[in-house]
């Protein structure tokens, strides 16, 4: 009896230095209107998760980034950026 392990798609991940990767999600939310003023001060260099993603931003407190619409466009630019970009070990 053989057993066929599934096939997994292989994310590949663009690995930048931990200050480019802040200064591109800080480019990419100042792009967003309803986020004006908000950017995230850290990335936190994580163990992968189950994803493969090394890396958090520590939340900006600022009121907007923890209202809609910022909030959502917040939350989806991160999850973009999270599937697209990894910090640099």
């Amino acid at each position: 009896m053989s057993v066929r392990l599934e096939d997994k798609p292989v994310v590949r991940r663009r690995a930048l230095p931990v200050e480019s990767l802040r200064a591109l999600v800080n480019r990419a939310l100042s792009m967003r209107t309803e986020c004006e003023g908000v950017h995230v001060r850290r990335i936190v260099v994580t163990e992968p998760d189950a994803s493969g993603c090394n890396w958090q931003p520590e939340w900006p407190l600022f009121r907007p980034a923890n209202i809609d619409p910022c909030r959502s466009q917040l939350r989806a630019l991160i999850d973009e950026l999270r599937r697209q970009y990894n910090v640099e070990q």
